[in-house]
């Protein structure tokens, strides 16, 4: 069985399995900009490396867990995460935002938000085993433009999870 860590990103070693991953699923592209090179992806690690780490299984990434738009007055923090559609369902993406959760709390942060688009209930379980709650939905908040030039919209579900909400009972990564 595979053991899964986080990790830093190293852009050189890990930009080949982001983009294997971005190609090998229909919905990472709404994750980051468009990603068509290696160079591409190496440019997006570099970019993310100072707020997210590598999920991985035996050392070798396979999904992302990030918290962006850290702000140290409020204690608050924006999080997101993606997996390759190999490595969903056993439950990493989960552990992996709780693991960083409780790190971000740790260091004095004291309320972390998210969003999950309303058609992706796999994504909104991720957040809810991860200890998140859902606070509301904002109608059409997001846009999407497909490859033919259609435009979409979509509402999002808002969760957060606060330092003094009662902790998952998940493994730590």
């Amino acid at each position: 069985m595979p053991t899964p860590s986080l990790r830093p990103w190293q852009p050189e070693r890990d930009a080949g399995a982001v983009l294997a991953a971005f190609h090998a699923s229909a919905d990472l592209h709404r994750q980051a900009p468009p990603l068509e090179t290696v160079d591409d992806a190496r440019r997006y690690l570099a970019a993310i490396a100072g707020e997210a780490l590598a999920i991985a299984l035996d050392d070798e990434a396979v999904g992302c867990v990030m918290a962006a738009e850290r702000d140290a007055r409020h204690g608050t923090a924006w999080m997101s995460y993606w997996l390759a559609p190999a490595a969903r369902g056993a439950g990493l993406a989960s552990r992996a935002l709780d693991t960083l959760s409780r790190r971000l709390f740790a260091e004095g942060f004291h309320r972390l938000e998210l969003g999950a688009r309303a058609n992706n209930p796999a994504s909104i379980a991720v957040a809810e085993r991860a200890g998140f709650v859902r606070e509301g939905v904002e109608r059409e908040r997001l846009r999407y433009v497909d490859g033919h030039g259609r435009a979409e919209r979509f509402d999002v579900v808002r969760l957060a999870r606060l330092a003094s909400d009662p902790a998952p009972s998940l493994p730590p990564l």
